[in-house]
């Protein structure tokens, strides 16, 4: 189930409305893992671009790679208004068509785990190592299996500024480790839609293991984006890994 087609539509930015302070958080943490401009970097996955026009502005030379449009078409117009240049490439992850460019690549916001076949997840890994030069790195930040299950919530719901409702019904497969997300929302019209999330969430224990497999091999590891270290209640987890 391709799931991703109709979930990183044009409704995205919109439900998921993530606020400037937390991106700006995210790029700090990212500018004390990367190395320095003007790096080349490899931002998979990369969205609406949050990330890689913020880290252009900073000096890095950015690709950014997403299989979304609609997201990709936002984010050439951010980087546009914003006068940086990002090179923003329709792709597919489990086939980077890069090999040797890279001196990081990031992957961010749980952007990792789309695939139900574990081989494919791990062709993603295989494709990060080889697009990567000897010794460039990968930052990953991604949910928490850990914390995810002790503090599972099977509902949820919360409102947009502008009167848009979101509610949230959640089911995990602990023998798999799949968490499905059902979105749906209803628009101040009266409007209502709902989108599937589905994505294998991991411990760092097996997160560990399959980047190994990849050649790639973690040297940090953190509990949030404060780099904080990394416990079984850490909100996420962050991983530096080098080839």
């Amino acid at each position: 189930m391709n799931w991703w087609n109709d979930y990183f539509d044009a409704t995205y930015p919109q439900r998921y409305a993530l606020n400037s302070e937390q991106t700006v958080a995210e790029v700090l943490m990212l500018r004390d893992l990367l190395p320095e401009p003007p790096a080349d970097l490899l931002d998979l996955a990369c969205g609406q671009g949050r990330h890689s026009i913020n880290l252009a502005r900073a000096g890095f030379t950015v690709i950014g790679l997403d299989a979304s449009e609609p997201l990709l078409d936002l984010a050439r117009t951010d980087a546009a208004a914003a006068a940086v240049e990002v090179d923003f490439v329709a792709g597919d992850m489990r086939a980077i068509p890069y090999s040797g460019c890279f001196d990081a690549v990031i992957n961010m916001f749980t952007a990792f785990g789309y695939f139900d076949r574990e081989e494919e997840n791990q062709a993603v890994l295989e494709g990060i190592a080889r697009a990567l030069k000897p010794g460039g790195r990968l930052i990953m930040e991604l949910a928490h299996r850990d914390r995810v299950v002790t503090g599972f919530q099977p509902t949820d719901w919360y409102e947009l500024d502008d009167g848009t409702v979101v509610w949230i019904r959640r089911y995990f497969d602990p023998l798999r480790g799949i968490l499905t997300s059902i979105d749906r929302w209803r628009d101040p019209d009266g409007h209502e839609d709902e989108r599937i999330h589905r994505i294998r969430i991991y411990t760092a224990t097996e997160l560990d293991r399959i980047l190994r497999q990849a050649n790639l091999t973690p040297i940090n590891w953190y509990g949030s984006i404060n780099l904080h270290a990394l416990t079984p209640d850490s909100p996420r987890i962050i991983v530096v890994a080098t080839r």
